[in-house]
């Protein structure tokens, strides 16, 4: 039981001294403090939309694509940190500053040295071409020329070798030097290449009249690239580089660089056979260091200062009619920091005074519709506080929105959300007080216009009026698809209005928001669905779906009652039946009045022998109650119950019924055995509320019928003969007593209902113990001639009825 939903006992106000003056009523009110906690939860709700309000600074009257309406002008001077102008010079201040980084890897070069350096040695051994290793045969394909010339270079007995193996490794040295032989791959040199034309363009990205530092950024933007090399960086121009494979390219300049120191050795033929060798299996002798050139980049963007340019006051920020962009927001939002500085901490001081006015005149109103449409949420501090922190929430959500420049369609969305909820949780006229309110209230946290105002009044409205009794799940579908249509329908009659249309783009302008509202109408239902479980367990409410969840025969303590108590059980679905009649006799909740009849008496499940209707006919079993203490049985399945619900996690308006189904009633056979004893005992009368329930008293519609469903039953079921006028009056004297005794004092049923409620408990039992009426028939040939014979075998054991009797069937 949601601990808001228990009754506390109201204790009278304290007597005033002898001599002292009563303070006014208001006074009186403020110092009790259950007040002071609901006065804090208005002033903590007006502090809290305050801040929500102007904290951290108001949001833009405009959004993003939506064309100005108006010329913008600035109202102050300022300076723009231009965040575009700012990015595109720091990016150029990396690219003009760093180039490509590359490191050399020469190690290609030296392998080949080896392997050419081994095919002289193989050939210093071998005294005919053909005896070369076949290895290396294939792999430099000297010729026969080639062969002689290498061996006369090493003389008779090789004794030149050393010397023509450091002339090798001197021309490979050469080779070696990454200045001298750059070869990059084809995507590091076209990325070399892109980044002069990245530079052209960032230049012309420039804000007209910039002119940057010419130390940071210089006006030259060489090709080249940088090798990092030990004794520091070397620029290596972009024409000197050689893309892997160019090999034509490649082999020239491996001629040039070794063909004067190889050709005496292998012929200027065979120095050429082995500079186009080399050329195609020669990789990249510089490799592209991104990490290297990126961190540098970084380090010369951060470098460069934020551009700011000065805006004058009256100066056009955006034209009318253009569409705002990401950049104009940037704009419009340090204009506005600018004029909030301008203004000075008195006239800022000033706003905050008026803001916080409205949100009390708001949350004033929405005090005061709490205290008229529900007064249970004025006096319980729990209720105040969770609906405060609702609102809070909602305009929290709807700033927080605004200010990241979120379309207004989402305000829509959490209004028709909240809207629902309370309507749920509460009534639907309360439901509309509060969302008229809190619509103020985001219109005022936004800055939207009255169109979105309009807008979002109609559609919240639609859906918390369409919301009546939630009997299936479709129902929050169907709510919310009729609040998206009203949101739509609104929208686009506002746009025709204005003539949003006429210039053109009606796809924009009209058709994609009327799609988005119809849209967040139907998502508001859809969320509604999803979160309902909670909204009841959070509110303490149960709505149709979990009361017809609760009707199913399955449910625990439903199937212990008809397995251990099936007369109790037979009895509570007659109950049901009979309550749930009454109560749309008077427009009250039937289905709610049915589910509580069937829960009333679980109690008796743990002594289901001390109950009449649970007995065999004909026998008094031994555990049947008896005076003087047989009233405590009775009396505790009231307690038994509520145990029992506790553990099933009934929710609190099942309660409610096992609690007052009885309200204080007196046992009055048991009170006056009790009262016949003591007198032959010569002692005091028992006390009278001893043998009363524990109550307390209906406090609800449903369980005063349910309470008077129970005891007309239990009447009607006594009677001998249930003709209409002995069960009618037996109603009608149960209806009295109970009215008399206070019992339906705090029910809330009128006396036209109580009239109501009374017709038709007596035509729901007539129809329940209804009568046949039995005719006697032929008889069949060859039969005695005992008398007539009846068509109910029943009517044989009892004799044979006068004319027009009426046997029960």
């Amino acid at each position: 039981m949601a601990f808001w939903n228990r009754k506390e006992p109201n204790s009278p106000p304290p007597e005033p001294a002898a001599g002292l003056h009563l303070l006014p009523p208001w006074r009186e009110a403020l110092r009790r403090p259950k007040a002071l906690a609901r006065l804090g939860v208005a002033a903590g709700l007006v502090l809290a939309t305050l801040l929500v309000v102007e904290l951290p600074q108001p949001p833009l009257p405009v959004r993003k694509g939506q064309p100005a309406t108006h010329p913008i002008l600035a109202r102050a001077d300022f300076h723009y940190v231009d965040k575009e102008a700012t990015a595109n010079v720091r990016a150029l201040a990396g690219m003009v500053r760093v180039p490509g980084l590359y490191t050399a890897d020469v190690r290609q070069v030296l392998v080949l040295r080896d392997s050419l350096l081994g095919l002289v040695a193989d050939i210093a051994k071998a005294p005919a071409p053909e005896q070369v290793p076949a290895a290396a045969r294939n792999e430099w394909k000297p010729a026969p020329e080639v062969f002689a010339a290498v061996k006369k270079a090493l003389g008779d007995q090789n004794q030149n070798l050393a010397a023509l193996q450091e002339t090798i490794a001197k021309a490979f040295a050469a080779m070696a030097e990454p200045l001298d032989l750059p070869v990059v791959r084809e995507d590091d040199y076209q990325r070399a290449a892109r980044r002069l034309a990245e530079i052209r363009e960032l230049r012309n990205r420039l804000p007209a009249g910039y002119k940057p530092d010419a130390a940071a950024i210089p006006d030259e933007s060489p090709g080249i690239i940088l090798v990092i090399l030990p004794d520091g960086d070397r620029p290596v121009p972009l024409r000197s580089l050689l893309m892997q494979g160019q090999t034509e390219a490649i082999q020239a300049r491996i001629e040039r660089l070794a063909g004067e120191a190889l050709a005496p050795i292998f012929t200027p033929a065979g120095a050429a056979g082995i500079a186009a060798t080399i050329a195609p299996r020669l990789g990249p002798t510089l490799i592209y260091e991104q990490a290297q050139t990126e961190n540098r980049r970084a380090d010369a963007r951060n470098a460069i200062p934020p551009v700011s340019v000065l805006h004058k006051a009256n100066t056009t920020l955006v034209e009318a009619g253009k569409e705002i962009t990401d950049a104009d927001l940037r704009l419009l939002e340090q204009e506005q920091e600018a004029r909030l500085k301008e203004l000075g901490v008195i006239r800022r001081a000033m706003a905050w005074v008026g803001a916080a006015v409205v949100i009390s005149l708001l949350v004033a109103v929405l005090a005061a519709s709490a205290v008229r449409l529900q007064p249970n949420v004025s006096r319980s501090f729990p209720r105040s506080l969770i609906l405060a922190a609702l609102c809070v929430l909602v305009v929290g959500a709807a700033k927080f929105v605004a200010q990241a420049h979120g379309p207004p369609e989402f305000h829509a969305f959490l209004l028709a959300t909240a809207g629902m909820t309370v309507a749920v949780a509460y009534t639907r006229m309360f439901a509309l007080a509060l969302i008229w309110a809190l619509l103020l209230l985001v219109a005022l946290a936004t800055r939207t216009d009255l169109d979105w105002a309009i807008t979002g009044a109609v559609g919240t409205s639609v859906a918390i009026l369409a919301l009546d009794e939630i009997n299936n799940r479709m129902k929050l579908i169907k709510v919310g698809a009729m609040a998206g249509a009203a949101f739509a329908a609104a929208r686009s009659a506002l746009a025709f209005w204005r003539f949003d249309y006429a210039d053109g783009g009606v796809l924009t302008v009209i058709v994609w928001p009327v799609l988005l509202y119809f849209a967040v109408g139907l998502a508001a239902g859809v969320v509604m669905l999803a979160i309902l479980p909670f909204i009841e367990r959070a509110f303490g409410i149960t709505t149709n779906i979990s009361l017809l969840e609760l009707c199913d025969v399955n449910q625990p303590a439903l199937r212990r009652l008809a397995l251990e108590a099936p007369g109790t059980y037979t009895h509570s679905l007659l109950i049901g039946s009979l309550a749930e009649a009454a109560a749309e006799g008077i427009a009250a909740r039937g289905l709610l009045a049915r589910v509580g009849a069937y829960f009333h008496d679980i109690g008796k499940a743990l002594r289901p022998r001390s109950f009449g209707e649970n007995w065999p006919p004909g026998e008094t079993p031994r555990e049947a109650p008896v005076p003087p203490t047989g009233h405590e049985i009775i009396l505790a399945h009231v307690h038994d119950g509520l145990e029992m619900a506790d553990r099933l996690g009934l929710p609190p308006v099942i309660r409610q019924f096992i609690a007052e189904h009885h309200g204080t009633c007196l046992l009055e056979y048991f009170y006056r055995e009790a009262g016949r004893l003591a007198a032959q005992a010569h002692q005091d009368p028992p006390p009278e509320a001893s043998f009363r329930y524990p109550g307390p008293k209906p406090r609800s519609r449903e369980t005063a019928i349910v309470m008077l469903a129970d005891a007309a039953e239990a009447i009607t079921r006594s009677l001998k003969e249930r003709t209409a006028p002995k069960v009618g009056a037996a109603v009608r004297e149960i209806v009295m007593k109970r009215l008399l005794d206070g019992q339906l004092d705090s029910s809330g049923l009128t006396l036209t209902e109580l009239h109501t409620v009374e017709e038709t408990l007596t035509k729901t039992l007539l129809s329940v113990y209804h009568g046949r009426s039995f005719y006697p028939v032929e008889r069949r040939t060859g039969e005695p001639d005992g008398g007539p014979r009846f068509d109910n075998p029943a009517a044989l054991s009892k004799g044979r009825p006068e004319p027009g009797t009426v046997e029960p069937g």
